[in-house]
């Protein structure tokens, strides 16, 4: 989505009551998108009913222990927004897995610089997940050992799907599946990056997928 579009479409509701990271947030985020701010926990429902965000960045340290269940609230009654966890690496953890599974998109650190915070909230709108590239790994791992023990089901169209990709569209595949970025995939067989993501579209559409999480997990199901 081009990033006039956005801005004409798309607001962003941050709850935090740090108001030196809200100030640094819409003066990033002002230029492409509607950006509002809430600074008390109470009335987040009401508030996301009447804003409509396309994304919520939420602070764990105006949560506490109802973060969990906020963004449960919000993934089950506001399906069309998006939700983003803005971690303070002074403050303690966030358990990342277990909010992911409850329907978070992304991790954004506070102090993030204003050039990915601007890429990764456009991503997030966009339906791609942000997560530390060192998570993934992890994420695959424990939902596909979750899946083997049959405590996570995911609803993937089915492996007969996988017949419809072309011979370099599983090449794309395989290589995400192995973790490769869309800079190496394209630098190893010689193609652009655009190509890149064109194949990737193709492959998450007829695989009836959302991103390349769910694409290293379904061929996590076929081994």
């Amino acid at each position: 989505m081009p990033a006039s579009e956005t801005r004409r479409l798309s607001t962003i509701l941050v709850a935090s009551s740090n108001t030196q990271l809200t100030s640094r947030i819409s003066a990033v985020l002002k230029e492409s998108f509607t950006v509002s701010v809430m600074t008390h926990p109470m009335g987040i429902a009401t508030r996301i009913g009447q804003t409509n965000p396309l994304l919520l960045m939420l602070d764990p340290c105006l949560f506490n222990d109802t973060l969990q269940a906020i963004v449960s609230e919000t993934v089950n009654h506001a399906p069309q927004t998006r939700v983003v966890i803005l971690e303070d690496d002074k403050n303690k953890p966030v358990d990342q897995l277990a909010l992911f599974k409850s329907g978070v998109h992304g991790f954004l650190s506070h102090t993030i610089p204003a050039p990915l915070m601007l890429k990764a909230a456009h991503a997030v709108c966009n339906g791609e997940i942000w997560v530390p590239r060192q998570l993934i790994a992890k994420l695959i791992g424990e939902l596909a050992r979750d899946t083997s023990r049959g405590t996570h089901t995911l609803s993937f169209a089915g492996n007969s799907s996988i017949e419809h990709l072309t011979p370099r569209e599983m090449q794309v595949a395989e290589m995400v599946h192995q973790g490769g970025n869309n800079k190496s995939i394209a630098r190893t067989l010689d193609i652009s990056e655009r190509t890149v993501k064109a194949h990737l579209s193709a492959i998450f559409r007829k695989l009836d997928i959302e991103n390349r999480l769910h694409l290293a997990l379904f061929f996590n199901e076929l081994k």
